[in-house]
């Protein structure tokens, strides 16, 4: 996948479009696109996200609390963990939001091909798991790191 290099991750404010409106003191129709435009932007942007792990051969990712909102998995976010237990067989990853829940994907060594098994992850050992959602046939998954 190709990222355009002319890509503008949020709109600048404009001053020409007042940000609230002056008659009422709420936002204006302009602030409140941008405000939504950033919003969006911070939600959906690639980040890496410090989490608490659990489990062995399904390991829990738990955000921490300073974390932002996640809603969906990211194509490239970047979940960092210290892992609880060394794995002892097939390796299965979710992050558990705040709110609401998400798959429970397979976790990739670091070749993207194949599925971290006996020994792939150790306990106290500290990895990165990117998010692809090209894996697995397009179900999507994790690289881990």
């Amino acid at each position: 996948m190709t990222i355009s290099a002319t890509a503008s991750p949020i709109p600048q404010p404009n001053g020409q479009f007042p940000f609230i409106d002056i008659k009422t003191g709420s936002l204006s129709e302009h602030g409140n696109q941008l405000l939504n435009s950033w919003y969006n932007f911070i939600v959906g942007m690639n980040r890496i996200t410090p989490c608490n792990a659990s489990g062995t051969n399904v390991i829990s990712l738990a955000p921490l609390d300073a974390s932002p909102l996640i809603t969906a998995y990211v194509d490239y976010e970047i979940y960092s963990f210290v892992a609880a237990n060394t794995t002892s067989g097939s390796v299965t990853m979710t992050v558990v939001p705040r709110k609401g829940t998400l798959a429970t994907l397979k976790a990739y060594i670091s070749d993207g091909a194949t599925q971290a098994n006996t020994g792939d992850i150790v306990a106290g050992s500290l990895y990165l798991a990117i998010y692809n959602k090209a894996l697995d046939a397009a179900a999507g998954g994790f690289v881990v790191k």
